[in-house]
C-alpha cells in the first residue's frame, strides 16, 4: 500500500511539466466533513500543493490550538485540460490523542491494524453555464471495517453541489450528500453515519472582506446531518494563500 503512494507520487514528478506550488491557511472554530464534526475551538487547516498541467498532489494539515485534534495527510490527483473532471486519492491520517483506534503507528499500512484510510474521490462539473458538480467518494481501504474487523465495508459519500449565487464577489452554494457502504456486511452504520441516508445538507458562504490593501476570504457554512439529527455552523477566514 505504502508503495503504491510513492509510485503515485513519483509519477506526479515525472510528468508534470511547468510545475507549480501553491499553499494556504485557513483558520475556523470547527472542521466539518461530510456531515461529520471532526473538530471544534480554533482550528487551523492547510496544504501545500504540487500542479502540473494534469496532475497534481501535496499535503494536508489540520490542527487545534489545544493539540486535541492532529490530521497529516497526503493526495495525488489528476484533472483533465478544462477542470471539470477531477480524480484524487487521499492518504488520510488523524492521529488525534483521544482517537479510539491506532493512532500511534504513522506508517501502518496492515488493513486491520492500521489507524489511517484511503479516500477516493471524483468529480465532475456538467458545464460552464450549469456548473452542477457531481461527486462520488469511497473509502477503498483502511479504517473502514464490520464489527469483527475482517473486512472493509467500502463506504461512500455521493454528493450534488451547486452555486446558485454568484454576484461580484460573492459566491452562495448548496450541497447535498447521501452516505452509505457498498458492503454493509449485515450492519447499519457506515464510515460516515449511523445509516444510510442524507448525511449532509449544506449552505456555504464565500466573500472576500477588503482589510487595508489585502482582500481576506471568509467562509460561512450551515449544514445538517439529517441522519444523525445534527446541525452544525462554522465560519473560516483565509489567513493565506499563493
Amino acid at each position: 500500500m505504502r508503495q503504491l503512494l510513492v509510485c503515485l507520487l513519483m509519477s506526479l514528478g515525472i510528468s508534470a511539466h511547468g510545475q507549480n506550488l501553491h499553499s494556504s491557511l485557513q483558520l475556523r472554530n470547527s472542521h466539518l466533513w461530510r456531515g461529520l464534526e471532526v473538530a471544534t475551538g480554533l482550528v487551523y487547516t492547510g496544504n501545500l500543493e504540487l500542479t502540473g498541467d494534469n496532475f497534481y498532489g501535496g499535503f494536508w494539515a489540520g490542527g487545534d490550538a489545544t493539540g486535541s485534534y492532529k490530521e497529516f495527510n497526503h493526495y495525488v490527483g489528476y484533472r483533465n485540460a478544462k477542470n471539470r473532471f477531477r480524480l484524487e486519492l487521499w492518504d488520510i491520517y488523524n492521529f488525534s490523542p483521544e482517537a479510539a483506534y491506532n493512532n500511534t503507528e504513522y506508517f501502518n499500512y496492515k488493513a486491520a491494524e492500521t489507524g489511517r484510510f484511503w479516500d477516493f474521490r471524483s468529480f465532475y462539473t456538467i458545464s460552464n453555464d450549469f456548473p452542477l458538480e457531481l461527486s462520488w467518494n469511497a473509502i477503498v481501504f483502511g479504517r473502514d471495517r464490520n464489527a469483527d474487523n475482517t473486512s472493509n465495508k467500502y463506504s461512500y459519500f455521493a454528493s450534488m453541489e451547486y452555486p446558485f449565487l454568484r454576484k461580484s464577489d460573492l459566491v452562495v452554494s448548496g450541497r447535498v450528500g447521501y452516505a452509505d457502504a457498498l458492503r454493509s456486511l449485515g450492519e447499519r452504520n457506515n464510515f460516515f453515519a449511523s445509516r444510510s441516508g442524507l448525511s449532509e445538507i449544506s449552505l456555504i458562504v464565500i466573500k472576500p472582506i477588503p482589510v487595508g490593501s489585502w482582500n481576506i476570504p471568509i467562509g460561512i457554512w450551515a449544514m445538517w446531518n439529517t441522519v444523525d439529527q445534527n446541525a452544525f455552523l462554522q465560519f473560516s477566514v483565509q489567513a493565506f494563500s499563493f
